[in-house]
């Protein structure tokens, strides 16, 4: 049952979010968040482009609104509005009370012809994912940004006590993410021609997988590859980590908020992809005489990983969604 207000029926909260049916936890988390809030009663709906787009990847049974037919909030109802289209004419126009919400910084300008600050666009508040954007937000676009961090799938998550299991397979999962292409390119030939003198392991191109086929790759692998050198949270590597596969990758923009070198993943500088390399075919030359350093590597990884947790979203996203609607 929703909440009520002064004896009136709470906000509708609307979260836009773009018709993009490719696995993408991004997306994943605006849906969740739904999710999480109708479960305390809010009245809280997904807002789609056009119908009848609906995803065909993630289990979730929320409701949908779609924009080409029409959304009609009021001036107590709240618009929390993705920073990729956060410059959208239509959606500045809507008389309500405007949240942004922002996964990455790389993409809050995308929208916007020149660099606009949230607050003369109208939007009252922001939402983000890790502290790194949260003073990005609060220095350069005029707003106080709420933390909301995102979480790992539960089936990511190897059980403890399989963590060192040896079903493990010497087995290296790369991840072709647009925008990397050149560095993939130089990675995979290095890659490829050097297994072919060292048995027993294997290279997979995480492609083609669905969320929870890539948790099980994941969970039976030794290192996960990472070149993306653009994500705030970078979901693919505190998903290795939950699954006790040991990141090797960049450290991104945001990596600086939950990435150790040497601790919970092996961490480079963005484009270092030689010295990456170089330390990868260290790790499988050297494989069988550093089991007590990939031990510790994967506790340290799976402890990161475990802040990541459906229960701290929750936590989070209700405190703040309660002082805001009153």
């Amino acid at each position: 049952m929703p909440l009520r207000l002064s004896g009136q029926k709470s906000p509708t909260i609307f979260y836009i979010t773009p018709d993009y049916d490719k696995p993408s936890w991004g997306i994943g988390i605006l849906y969740h968040h739904v999710d999480m809030l109708r479960a305390e009663g809010f009245d809280a709906v997904i807002v789609h482009n056009k119908a009848p787009f609906r995803l065909d990847w993630l289990d979730l049974d929320v409701p949908i609104r779609y924009l080409d037919q029409g959304i009609h909030p009021r001036r107590r109802d709240i618009l929390v509005v993705p920073e990729i289209t956060a410059g959208r004419g239509g959606l500045l126009k809507l008389r309500c009370r405007r949240f942004v919400f922002v996964q990455n910084s790389y993409l809050m300008l995308t929208k916007l012809d020149t660099f606009s600050r949230y607050d003369t666009l109208g939007y009252e508040r922001a939402m983000t994912i890790m502290p790194h954007i949260q003073q990005i937000i609060k220095v350069q676009y005029g707003l106080p940004a709420a933390i909301i961090p995102p979480f790992v799938a539960p089936y990511f998550f190897i059980a403890p006590e399989n963590l060192h299991h040896d079903f493990r397979r010497r087995q290296i999962v790369i991840y072709p993410k647009p925008g990397s292409q050149d560095d993939y390119d130089i990675l995979s030939k290095v890659l490829k021609h050097h297994l072919e003198s060292v048995p027993g392991w294997e290279l997979v191109e995480l492609s083609g997988y669905s969320h929870r086929e890539t948790a099980a790759l994941l969970q039976e692998s030794m290192f996960f590859v990472s070149l993306n050198t653009r994500e705030a949270f970078n979901t693919s590597v505190p998903e290795a980590m939950a699954a006790g596969c040991i990141p090797v990758c960049y450290e991104a923009f945001g990596g600086q908020d939950n990435l150790r070198d040497g601790e919970n993943a092996y961490v480079f500088p963005n484009n270092y992809i030689y010295p990456l390399i170089e330390k990868l075919l260290d790790l499988i030359d050297h494989y069988d005489s550093i089991q007590d350093e990939l031990a510790r590597m994967r506790e340290n990884a799976f402890e990161t990983a475990s802040h990541y947790t459906w229960d701290n979203t929750r936590e989070a996203l209700l405190a703040f969604f309660k002082a805001e609607i009153r």
